[in-house]
């Protein structure tokens, strides 16, 4: 259970800035590649890759097929889950397709970075 503390932290860490006042970052001539995106990306590879961590250090699973599938698949219904609550429950906060392509894309960047420095 001690393995999954830092992403369960890390989690509770996105729902808080997902769930507060928003931030405005500036952006460049095209919002997909704004720092907002580039932030999804960091926050949902970290989270993605805290995931894969607890999976092989607590040795229910190997780093193996399974185990990126679990990772992916948290990974990536929390990034679309916490788009879905910012737009439902706070006023202020948009739903946004790029942003979810953002987390979906950080969330696959961590597994591919997690695979080529851990093993």
């Amino acid at each position: 259970m001690k393995y999954y503390i830092p992403a369960i932290l890390w989690s509770l860490l996105i729902l808080f800035l997902s769930t507060t006042g928003g931030i405005n970052l500036p952006s460049t001539w095209w919002d997909f590649i704004s720092l907002d995106k580039v932030g999804h990306l960091v926050v949902y590879g970290l989270f993605s890759m805290l995931l894969l961590w607890a999976f092989t250090q607590n040795r229910q699973l190997t780093l193996e097929k399974k185990a990126a599938i679990i990772a992916l698949g948290i990974s990536i219904i929390y990034g679309i889950g916490m788009e879905v609550i910012q737009y439902t429950f706070f006023p202020g906060r948009f739903f946004e397709i790029p942003d979810i392509i953002a987390n979906i894309i950080g969330s696959f960047l961590g597994l591919y970075l997690f695979k080529r420095f851990y093993s």
